[in-house]
């Protein structure tokens, strides 16, 4: 299977950098992963995530993320992103569109990106 791509990376690190108390474990996971599936939705992307069975589950909340953004070329608004665990390992990485537009014809392995976070008054 392909490698993850530098935005998938940066995506889920940005990730387990928000979540320090899990960080550790998800990097580790991560380490010995690999993409078990990637399709282009049109709407954004799923990378599907094969981890070793050497690794430890994690005692974790089922979704992270919300917060990470991308700003990414060929888009107005941008990427949001998700990542699902499943039995406290990463299972599953989403990448939607912020606003209504296609990511069909974007190369996801090749696009310039910037990613940030999600900011309100509360943070």
């Amino acid at each position: 299977m392909p490698d993850f791509t530098k935005l998938e990376l940066a995506a889920l690190h940005s990730i387990f950098i928000e979540t320090p108390q899990y960080e550790e474990g998800l990097a580790a996971q991560l380490a010995g992963a690999s993409v078990a599936e990637r399709e282009n939705t049109g709407g954004g992307f799923f990378t599907r995530i094969s981890v070793a069975t050497a690794s430890q589950p994690l005692s974790c909340p089922r979704t992270f993320g919300p917060a990470i953004y991308a700003d990414v070329e060929g888009l107005a608004y941008g990427l949001g992103f998700v990542l699902f665990m499943k039995d406290g390992y990463l299972d599953l990485l989403e990448g939607y569109a912020v606003g209504y537009e296609t990511t069909a014809l974007l190369d996801l392995s090749a696009v310039k990106f910037t990613i940030s976070r999600f900011s309100n008054d509360s943070d």
